[in-house]
């Protein structure tokens, strides 16, 4: 609970919410798949990375209308706090307010505690399916069993990143779900404390014939070595029309907000084809 709220649930967030609003939103039948859901909702203490992340952007708010502005305005919506936040919203929170009452939201969690509080967060919602288990083992099964009934299908991978193997395991779990899927957008979040382990994962990515864009923002100097997190970036597979656009637009905004040294941000958007 101390990282919630923080840079990467930001970024992660602000580009699903994007994602989700292009995509799916309006789509008559859509489905959601989050592969490791966690509790979600958070409250947040007196002290936590939150001041670093959404405790940034309560205060201040943005500029200007766009995708940070919508993201804002839902965890808003969805969260609590006056002068600051009290409870940040988890991503099945942002699916949740997003899709319409015909979609499919299909939850997995490993905790099994954190999946008893998803369960009473989630407050009876019909559209809800959740499963105690690894999202990853049966991904590529669930995604083609949600495309042969809906028309919009978004899967959201967020993986805690606790071992140098899941930098293997899970970009592998990714390729095999996407050769799988006809049609379906993927959102992959990873942290940054380097870019040599992105770096490897978008190779091993294009050389399993998988083609996708990264969106990485980092809020902290590489440079700089830290417990927590740099920055973090998105891998995504077959996003909707104008979602790279209006994600590249929010990073200037999001960057210069959240940075720990004023005036220091980066942001790196590339995209490569798959073989």
């Amino acid at each position: 609970r101390f990282h919630a709220g923080n840079v990467g649930d930001v970024w992660k967030h602000c580009v699903l919410a994007e994602v989700l609003a292009r995509g799916a939103a309006g789509a008559a039948r859509a489905a959601y798949l989050d592969t490791h859901a966690g509790e979600g909702n958070y409250p947040l203490g007196a002290t936590g990375e939150w001041s670093e992340g959404i405790g940034r952007l309560w205060r201040q708010g943005p500029a200007a209308d766009g995708a940070a502005a919508r993201y804002l305005a839902l965890c808003r919506r969805l969260g609590a706090g006056a002068e600051r936040p009290t409870r940040y919203p988890g991503s099945p929170a942002f699916a949740a307010a997003l899709l319409g009452d015909g979609a499919e939201i299909r939850l997995w969690e490993r905790d099994a505690a954190v999946c008893g509080a998803l369960r009473r967060a989630l407050g009876g919602d019909r559209r809800v399916h959740l499963a105690h288990g690894d999202g990853l083992a049966g991904l590529a099964d669930a995604v083609r069993d949600a495309e042969r009934r809906c028309e919009a299908v978004v899967v959201l991978i967020d993986p805690p990143w606790l071992q140098k193997a899941d930098w293997i395991a899970v970009p592998d779990a990714l390729a095999q779900a996407a050769a799988a899927s006809s049609r379906a957008t993927f959102v992959l979040w990873y942290p940054v404390k380097s870019l040599t382990r992105p770096n490897a994962m978008i190779a091993r990515l294009a050389a399993a014939g998988v083609a996708g864009t990264i969106a990485e923002l980092v809020t902290t100097p590489l440079a700089q070595q830290r417990n927590r997190l740099n920055g973090s970036g998105v891998v995504l597979l077959r996003p909707p029309a104008g979602a790279t656009a209006a994600i590249a637009e929010a990073a200037p905004e999001l960057g210069a907000a959240c940075a720990t040294q004023a005036g220091t941000w980066s942001f790196r958007m590339q995209s490569w084809p798959g073989c």
